[in-house]
């Protein structure tokens, strides 16, 4: 498997985090290899495996390895101590009952994460109440509110010092949109290059992050569309997989 790194988030030293791309799995066709998503027409047997070999990379049990049926929405979970066996994994129809785009945690021992295909995992820590949160962003997330969301939960918990890391994601550069979608996004981040409408989802986030408070933030600046590693719905179409992005505290 490979697996990258954010310099910001190694420097902590009571996580442990990674940006995983597609190699390394079992998954076969178009969901070739590691393909952690379930219930996207991969065989989920094997899918399985895949979540397990993710989740022994972080010593941890497959069952302790949580994502939401991502549905790009505002909609933030909070897992403490109360409620975490709702959100451990039992079966594939229980996993897809929790709906959702972000997660929020202290609890130690449960690697959370997202998973992605051209949108943008983000991966955000709190250095001094030891928090930790994921989101998934494509560009309806980028342009709505899961990122403020995400960040007033985590500053309602007591979060003041946050730093984070956007992942791999389609970049500026092959992010055309169509008209139907154009007046959706921040004019802000549009530009045009021979007649065609691009979006800079990276750079919106980006900002979005340091202008709610994120004290910190790195960026790969990874392309999954002409990185062949990397699944992505726009290159492969709509039977691809996807890759994950986790936090686990210590």
């Amino acid at each position: 498997m490979n697996v990258m790194t954010s310099d910001l988030l190694s420097g902590i030293d009571f996580i442990e985090h990674g940006f995983f791309d597609r190699i390394g799995g079992e998954s076969t066709g178009t969901y070739e290899s590691l393909n952690v998503g379930i219930g996207r027409g991969d065989d989920d047997e094997v899918v399985l495996k895949n979540r397990k070999n993710v989740a022994e990379y972080f010593g941890v049990p497959v069952e302790n390895l949580i994502t939401l049926n991502q549905k790009h929405s505002d909609t933030v979970h909070v897992i403490d101590d109360k409620n975490k066996n709702k959100y451990l994994f039992k079966n594939v129809e229980q996993a897809l009952q929790n709906e959702g785009d972000a997660i929020i945690t202290k609890e130690k021992g449960i690697l959370i994460g997202v998973n992605t295909a051209d949108c943008a995992p983000i991966l955000l820590c709190d250095k001094s109440a030891k928090y930790i949160a994921v989101i998934h962003a494509g560009w309806r997330g980028s342009n709505g509110k899961i990122i403020e969301n995400t960040l007033e939960k985590m500053k309602s918990l007591g979060c003041k010092n946050i730093v984070a890391c956007i992942g791999a994601c389609l970049q500026r550069l092959h992010f055309a949109i169509k008209n139907d979608i154009d007046f959706k996004v921040d004019r802000k981040y549009i530009s045009y290059s021979d007649d065609v409408t691009l979006f800079d989802m990276q750079l919106q986030i980006l900002e979005k992050l340091l202008a709610n408070g994120v004290k910190s933030v790195a960026k790969m600046d990874i392309d999954t569309y002409s990185n062949q590693n990397y699944f992505s719905k726009r290159r492969i179409g709509d039977q691809t997989g996807v890759q994950f992005s986790g936090l686990l505290l210590r």
